[in-house]
C-alpha cells in the first residue's frame, strides 16, 4: 500500500477530529491500542508486539495518553525518565476509544455540528 502525503486539515474540520485522525491514523498507534485492549502490557512487550523500538513506543504512548486513549498503572509524576524503575503497565481506555470512534464516525457521516464540537 502506498503512503499518502500529509495534507493540511480542511478548514471546517473540528480540532478534536483532526487530533483523533493524527493519533489513530498511524498504524503503530492503532496496533498499540488493539494490543492494549486485549491485556495490559509494558513498553518492551509493545515494542516486540508491534516491531517498533522502545523509544518510538514511548512516543506513541505519550500521544495516545494525551488523547486519553491509553492509561498507565502509575501517574506521569510517578514514572521515571527513560523507563528506569518499576515497569509501567499500559491499557486501552475502551470507553474513551469508543467515544473517539463515535466522534470520528459522526464527522465522516456528516452528522456532526461544528458549533457543538469541542476542542480538546
Amino acid at each position: 500500500m502506498r503512503t499518502m502525503p500529509s495534507l493540511p486539515a480542511p478548514r471546517d474540520m473540528p480540532t478534536e477530529v483532526k487530533v483523533i485522525i493524527d493519533a489513530i491514523g498511524h498504524s503503530v498507534r492503532t496496533e498499540i491500542l488493539r494490543q492494549l485492549a486485549e491485556r495490559p502490557l509494558g513498553v518492551r512487550e509493545l515494542a516486540d508486539a508491534t516491531g517498533t523500538v522502545v523509544s518510538q513506543v514511548r512516543k506513541h504512548l505519550a500521544i495516545l495518553e494525551e488523547l486519553g486513549l491509553v492509561v498507565a498503572d502509575s501517574s506521569p509524576d510517578e514514572r521515571r525518565p527513560g523507563g528506569r524503575g518499576r515497569a509501567v503497565l499500559w491499557s486501552t481506555d475502551v470507553k474513551r476509544a469508543e467515544e473517539v470512534g463515535r466522534l470520528w464516525i459522526s464527522y465522516v457521516t456528516g452528522r456532526h455540528s461544528p458549533d457543538t464540537a469541542q476542542d480538546r
